[in-house]
């Protein structure tokens, strides 16, 4: 790879853009430059703000130049793949507006999966130390955003079997009756984990408050007259959790109106809290209603922080087991930043369960447990690079959520035992003690006690 990089260097001025000072440091780039020189360091990722930037560095060059950008700034942008399939596209309307090649270098190992799934379609070929190859599975922005689908396997196959370029799978007096003739026509995928779109996707927050935004940017607000906020947001998160099968009526009922009201009632007060969420989120077809059911109809490229947020802890785990602790610490940071709360944390008490499921509880612990192990996995690996401080804070914050836990407290006694703080190990060890020792049992927290006189002594 290094080789075919050094290749393209020879053939005109090559502008590096990365914020790592180290990385291809023996490759003759004419330029480097920060990430924030063409907007790549802000963040939700604004697609018109980058490539204006990045119009505006080729205007000014004076002469043709071929550019390298550094996606590590898709570690930061770890909302699934919206942001590298909006770079894919940026790229083409650079390459075919100005007499330049672009590089988007990718270090595979830090990518979560709908990330390298974004990736891999995203651009119109690949380099590889044998050469170009063209990508079989990328279609440019007009076809992907807002051509129909019969333009767009005319170009799939026409680009896999020449004698087929340009051909037409319906009459185009029938396309209006085809099958998909149009994108926006077809059935959503009812994951939320899709793809592509020219809509405006859903990014959902649901760790801490539940937050949802369109387009990256417009929150959605709660607050709508003649609504219940807290019904409305709890419909949301139940929907949401109920994922593509929906969930029944009755069991919704049961959730918002458990006080004995009869089932008329009941029904009539879901139409209605049915119909505020539809107008909260923009419109009847985003909570769709099959039979009994009901579910919501995200766009497609909608993305939620829970599906990102157990791919980085994944990810980074697999990381530090290689020994990969730098790369490693790059992803558990990022997944770090989306655990900001307790799932639905603002969801009122008495919505998080009903008579007949448990549908909020096992999930918020299973999810706490997730990030209790994340932050004590990156104070391990902190410890190990001797960055203490940082290892005590992040320990801290799994024995936030769980004060009980001997894996942390015996993981922040040893970062006391590394800063030589004697006091401070004894000091937590009675802590947990006094929290945890109460059935008199002698095999009870042994493992703690055999650390302590081991650092102790």
């Amino acid at each position: 790879m290094i080789d075919t990089l050094t290749g393209l260097l020879t053939a005109r001025p090559t502008v590096f853009f990365t914020d790592e000072a180290t990385l291809l440091d023996t490759l003759p780039f004419a330029e480097r430059h920060p990430l924030s020189a063409a907007e790549l360091d802000v963040f939700p990722f604004d697609a018109q703000r980058v490539l204006q930037a990045v119009r505006l560095f080729l205007q000014t060059a004076g002469h043709p130049v071929n550019l390298v950008v550094d996606m590590s700034w898709a570690v930061e942008a770890i909302h699934g793949g919206s942001a590298l399939e909006r770079w894919g596209d940026i790229t083409a309307q650079l390459s075919d507006a100005y007499d330049t090649g672009l590089v988007s270098l990718y270090n595979r190992e830090l990518l979560i999966e709908n990330q390298m799934q974004a990736a891999l379609t995203a651009h119109r070929q690949f380099l590889a130390p044998s050469g170009i190859y063209e990508n079989p599975f990328w279609l440019p922005p007009e076809l992907a955003n807002r051509a129909s689908l019969d333009e767009q396997m005319a170009f799939l196959l026409g680009r896999a079997v020449p004698d087929y370029a340009g051909f037409e799978f319906f009459e185009k007096s029938d396309r209006g009756y085809a099958r998909g003739a149009q994108p926006a026509w077809l059935a959503q995928p009812r994951r939320i984990q899709a793809t592509r779109t020219a809509e405006d996707p859903w990014h959902i927050y649901c760790f801490g408050q539940l937050r949802v935004y369109k387009s990256g940017r417009e929150r959605v607000n709660w607050n709508l007259p003649g609504g219940a906020p807290n019904k409305t947001r709890t419909l949301f998160a139940y929907l949401l959790q109920s994922g593509e099968k929906g969930a029944h009526a009755d069991r919704i009922g049961e959730l918002l109106w458990p006080e004995g009201k009869s089932e008329n009632v009941k029904r009539a007060r879901l139409h209605h809290a049915v119909a505020m969420l539809r107008k909260t989120l923009g419109g009847k077809q985003t909570v769709l209603r099959s039979g009994e059911y009901y579910r919501l109809n995200a766009p497609v490229g909608s993305w939620t922080d829970i599906s990102s947020f157990e791919q980085a802890c994944r990810r980074a785990l697999s990381l530090a087991k290689q020994g990969q602790d730098d790369e490693a610490l790059k992803v558990y940071r990022a997944g770090a930043q989306l655990y900001t709360g307790d799932l639905f944390e603002d969801i009122p008490v008495e919505y998080v369960h009903s008579e007949l499921e448990d549908w909020c509880l096992p999930r918020r612990r299973w999810l706490s447990e997730m990030a209790q192990k994340l932050y004590r996995d990156m104070s391990f690996v902190l410890r190990s690079q001797g960055q203490l401080d940082e290892a005590l804070e992040h320990a801290q914050q799994a024995l936030t959520l769980d004060p009980a836990s001997e894996d942390t407290n015996a993981e922040i006694m040893r970062i006391f035992h590394a800063q030589g703080r004697i006091e401070a190990i004894t000091r937590q060890y009675r802590q947990f003690i006094s929290l945890t020792e109460t059935s008199g049992d002698p095999q009870e927290n042994a493992s703690i006690h055999r650390l302590y006189r081991s650092l102790m002594s």
